[in-house]
């Protein structure tokens, strides 16, 4: 993977620590965009004790905030970097609806709305190189309760309540706009040499859970 520029979201716990590192032991550069510069500071450290040589840049990103993910695309258009492949791993989940900053239910907001945005801003360093977009969803996007007989209006009002909901469905609408978006993306893209994968991790680690109900 030497030469290849790869930007990865949320990597300081989990699939995306282990996705940047052994990115980064491939020979990738990897530009790892967080929330927490700090635990980001401590896993480019840890990943540079392996390999020395390992090329690591990160970007202040918080998905919570479209401003800030506007921020973290100008501070990678503006470091004159090639994007060879964009990795949309980050992602929440709340037990009960929580909002956003900027007024989005947390779990569409961040796992999708943000995503999206930072795609939608770096689209043009994605043609440039015929990129390959990764986008990290879950089997959990077939349990929404969506039909195909219900109408537009039905299905985006289900998607995007604006009541409280459970929290596990929360997360599989979001988890389903990803699919939707990935496919989407592809559609549209492809022509420009953009290729576009969406996958389901495996199963889902329950660590955190019991201590947020």
């Amino acid at each position: 993977l030497t030469g290849r520029t790869i930007l990865i979201t949320g990597t300081t716990s989990g699939i995306g620590t282990e996705t940047a590192r052994a990115l980064a032991l491939k020979g990738a550069h990897v530009v790892m965009a967080n929330r927490n510069i700090v635990l980001a500071e401590a896993l480019k450290n840890r990943i540079l004790e392996e390999k020395p040589d390992a090329k690591i840049d990160m970007i202040m990103c918080d998905l919570s905030s479209l401003q800030s993910v506007q921020a973290a695309a100008l501070e990678y258009k503006d470091q004159h970097w090639p994007l060879h492949a964009l990795i949309l791993n980050a992602g929440v989940f709340w037990p009960q609806q929580k909002m956003t900053i900027d007024g989005l239910e947390t779990s569409w907001g961040v796992n999708h709305v943000a995503h999206q945005y930072l795609v939608r801003e770096l689209l043009p360093l994605l043609r440039q190189c015929n990129a390959r977009v990764v986008v990290v969803s879950s089997h959990s996007h077939n349990h929404t309760g969506l039909k195909p007989e219900m109408s537009t209006e039905e299905k985006l009002e289900k998607l995007c309540p604006t009541e409280s909901e459970n929290g596990y469905k929360l997360y599989a609408y979001s988890k389903l706009c990803n699919v939707l978006m990935a496919m989407k993306l592809h559609r549209d893209e492809h022509k420009h040499g953009i290729s576009v994968y969406v996958l389901h991790p495996g199963t889902m680690i329950w660590r955190y859970l019991i201590a947020l109900h």
